[in-house]
């Protein structure tokens, strides 16, 4: 899935967005999809549902606002079609992309 556009991926009620140039692969396991990443370091992501791809986002930094309610890392944030997206910065994906972690966030 290398290239331009964004992965938009919906976890535990939130949508992320991956920059298709970092996903290496995707594959469906039970009820999730694991999505991986071209980092070495970083264990495979899990969605929920697969949105789609998007040709590009308006990534916006997160400010000092947002960060209080965001505390994860982050690449930046972004609006798709009305909806706030945490675009994932691969080095340090948000835990509620992490393998172990519940659809329900626990």
């Amino acid at each position: 899935m290398n290239g331009q556009g964004y992965l938009l991926l919906r976890r535990a009620g939130g949508l992320f967005g991956v920059a298709s140039a970092a996903v290496t692969g995707l594959s469906r396991q039970g009820d999730s999809y694991r999505v991986e990443v071209a980092r070495l370091e970083v264990a495979p992501l899990l969605a929920d549902e697969v949105v789609g791809v998007v040709p590009s986002l308006e990534v916006r930094p997160l400010s000092a606002a947002v960060r209080r309610y965001w505390p994860e890392p982050a690449g930046g944030w972004a609006v798709h079609r009305g909806e706030p997206v945490v675009v994932v910065d691969p080095d340090r994906p948000p835990r509620a992309l992490a393998e172990g972690e519940s659809a329900d966030g626990e």
